[in-house]
Formats: C-alpha cells, sequence, structure tokens
C-alpha cells in the first residue's frame, strides 16, 4: 500500500509539470520546491525507465512517452482527486491556485477588466490566458491533456469528456476611424463592399468569420490586412481608412481609447455564442466552479450598440 502512495505522488508531481509546462510553476501550484519536483520526476522516471521530458530552450518539453502517459493517466488522476476531496475545498479568499483559460484571443481583453473585482474577493488566485484558434478538435485537445482548465469559445462541441454550456453571444458591429474620410454615421452595403478592410486570418476566425453567419450570400470584401488578433484589427482600422468587423463587446471597450467609430452591419447578422467548456473530470471541482460563475457572470449582459445617455 505505501509503494502505491508513493507512486501515486509521483504520478501527481507529473500531471501538474504537464498541466503548468515547466517545474516551476508546477512546485508553485503544489507549494513544492523546484528541486523537489524535479526530484519526483527523476524518480518517476527512473521507477518507468523511459525519458519524460527533454530540454527545449530555457525550458522542457514532453517526450511522446510523457503525452501518451499523461493521457492514459490524467483522468484517473483527477478521479481519485474528486474522490479523496482533494479538489473539492476551495476558498477564494485564501487559495493561490493557478487556472489557465483558453480561447479567441479577444476574450482575454474582456475577462482582463473584471480582474480588479475578482482580485479583491481571491487575492492570491492567479490566472493566465491562452490565445488558441476558435475551432472544434483545440478545446478538446487542450481540456483533455489539462493545458487549460477552461475553454471560452464561439463553436458548440459534441465530445463524451467536455460538457458545455452557451454563457452569452456577442453583436458584431463595423469599427473604423473616427476621422474616416468618407465614412459618416451611417453606412450602407455599397460602401460597406467598396471601402477597404482589416480583418482575422481565417484560421483564427472560427464562427466570427461573418460569412458563416449570414444566411444571404455576401459580395467578397477588399481584404488590405490581416492578423491573428482582434484588437490589432481593430487598431488597425483605426489608425487607417480600412474597415472591420468586431464585436460590440471590444468595440466599446476601445472605442475611445483608439478613437473608433462604431456602426451597425448594414446587412442582417446572427449573433456570436459564447460557450464555456471544461473537462467533465473537473465537474466538482469548486475552484472551477467558482471561476465558471464568475465568466457566467461576466456575459450574462449583452452591450448595447447605442452609446450610454
Amino acid at each position: 500500500m505505501a509503494k502505491r502512495i508513493y507512486d501515486l505522488n509521483l504520478l501527481t508531481v507529473f500531471d501538474a509539470v504537464m498541466q503548468q509546462g515547466s517545474v516551476a510553476k508546477a512546485a508553485e501550484k503544489l507549494e513544492l520546491t523546484p528541486a523537489s519536483v524535479s526530484l519526483a520526476l527523476s524518480r518517476l522516471r527512473d521507477s518507468l525507465g523511459k525519458p519524460l521530458f527533454v530540454r527545449k530552450g530555457r525550458g522542457i518539453a514532453p517526450t511522446l512517452y510523457a503525452n501518451q502517459l499523461h493521457a492514459s493517466v490524467g483522468d484517473e488522476l483527477h478521479r481519485i482527486a474528486n474522490a479523496l476531496g482533494m479538489e473539492n475545498e476551495f476558498d477564494p479568499a485564501s487559495s493561490k491556485r493557478q487556472f489557465v483559460l483558453a480561447g479567441q484571443s479577444y476574450f482575454d481583453q474582456i475577462f482582463l477588466t473584471h480582474c480588479a473585482a475578482w482580485s479583491r474577493e481571491a487575492p492570491g488566485l492567479r490566472i493566465a490566458f491562452r490565445a488558441e484558434e476558435d475551432n472544434f478538435h483545440k478545446p478538446i485537445e487542450m481540456l483533455s491533456e489539462r493545458q487549460a482548465d477552461i475553454y471560452l469559445g464561439s463553436l458548440p462541441i459534441n465530445h463524451p469528456s467536455i460538457l458545455q454550456q452557451r454563457v452569452g453571444e456577442e453583436e458584431l458591429v463595423v469599427a473604423c476611424s473616427r476621422n474616416h474620410p468618407r465614412i459618416g454615421d451611417s453606412l450602407n452595403l455599397d460602401q460597406f463592399f467598396t471601402e477597404n478592410h482589416a480583418t482575422l486570418t481565417e484560421g483564427r476566425c472560427g464562427s466570427l468569420y461573418l460569412y458563416q453567419l449570414c444566411d444571404a450570400p455576401l459580395p467578397t470584401r477588399h481584404v488590405r490586412y490581416r492578423s491573428d488578433s482582434l484588437l490589432h484589427v481593430m487598431a488597425a482600422a483605426a489608425r487607417s481608412d480600412l474597415l472591420c468587423v468586431t464585436t460590440v463587446r471590444l468595440a466599446r471597450l476601445w472605442e475611445d481609447t483608439l478613437a473608433l467609430r462604431i456602426l451597425p452591419l448594414p446587412f442582417s447578422l446572427r449573433s456570436v455564442p459564447i460557450y464555456l467548456s471544461i473537462h467533465r473530470s473537473q465537474e466538482n471541482d469548486k475552484g472551477n466552479q467558482w471561476l465558471t460563475g464568475q465568466l457566467r457572470n461576466l456575459f450574462l449582459d449583452m452591450p448595447s450598440l447605442m452609446p450610454a445617455q
């Protein structure tokens, strides 16, 4: 029995390193020293007789065997932790946990505006954000491999290991410079498709790709600038004669800073849904429950296209 508990401790350290991507971050999460984490990894490597990590730049990278091992034992480790109550205790006022959120890049701008309020309730909590493509495969991969605790996206997922809920929606609008030489307080269909545009690279768009949200065929836009970041797209439009399509929420957040003019789209378009996804093994994790509750509240209100009075 003692041997099994010892091996479980080693696997727990291994799981933390796989999740955090570094010995130092895993040590922080486990409240151990980096030397203790490195020693545990060495013992597990010697016990298994196979290398687990290799040097990559200033950090480490898992071997193929480590990825295969983690895919096999990761879920079981979290089930054991839940059964033992290790993840059922969470006090935001005293917790020093680190959470990793992932999703489309514009989400980090949104939740960062609420971090000050969260830090008053949970001063020791640390939240990292990873910008990823919004497709059907990335959320499953990241949540299953414990690269993220929560994934925010605009596409529905149908997978037995993933729990997903729709927490809100985003309305798309047109943004351009307030000093645009040809665009005033209104925009018609011909103007929209005559002007040059800044847009997201297609691989990053997911459901933000407006042609997927329109029921009627649309003319082709004249795209002159592409970026992986919606914020960069908006900044490009603000500093040029380009138009861009963005979300009301993000446009309102940067409207004054970038001196943007925000206008409704001159054609009908469906709103973009917001889905919050977690791995099924994390369903009873009290920390995850707290953070998902904060995120649900964040997306409850749909920002208005009309300026506040």
